[in-house]
């Protein structure tokens, strides 16, 4: 073999090596990909279950039995929460929930905030009674980059 076989050789050689090293790459690439995308529909599937458990239940610990009519008899927005540790029975008992989930050996944190919103700005807080409460859960994980919020208005109607 001359210099110049040599040569070729080794540039031939040196081409594999880098076109290795890139499919290494796209494959360690897409496998991120894939985890980050299973991540989320888990992460949206927690957020999703909390959201359909606290939409079934009362709006407000005053309207559990009776019909209210009047925005005084409302809870608080200082008093959102669970008035009886781990008793469930209104909308607004998810108001600074934590849960911790681990499914498929991945760990998820879940963060719930309950707040009073006005109609006209469903994004904003208020600190007054209104017939509008929104939750908020956020969903993180160790093995993801990104923090899932979902959320959801609930209103209360009444009719005569």
């Amino acid at each position: 073999m001359n210099l110049g076989q040599s040569l070729f050789a080794m540039g031939a050689l040196l081409i594999l090596s880098l076109t290795i090293l890139r499919m290494n790459n796209n494959i360690l690439s897409t496998d991120e990909t894939v985890m980050d995308s299973k991540v989320g529909i888990l992460a949206t599937s927690i957020g999703t279950s909390l959201i359909e458990e606290a939409s079934k239940l009362a709006f407000d610990e005053m309207t559990r039995t009776d019909p209210i009519n009047n925005l005084l008899l409302l809870t608080p927005s200082l008093l959102l929460g669970q008035e009886t540790p781990g008793v469930f029975d209104d909308f607004d008992d998810f108001n600074n929930y934590v849960q911790h989930d681990t499914i498929y050996s991945i760990p998820f944190h879940t963060q719930c905030s309950v707040t009073y919103i006005n109609a006209n700005n469903p994004d904003g807080a208020t600190t007054n009674s209104t017939w509008h409460k929104k939750l908020t859960v956020k969903i993180s994980s160790d093995f993801s980059r990104d923090t899932l919020e979902l959320s959801t208005v609930y209103s209360y109607w009444y009719f005569r």
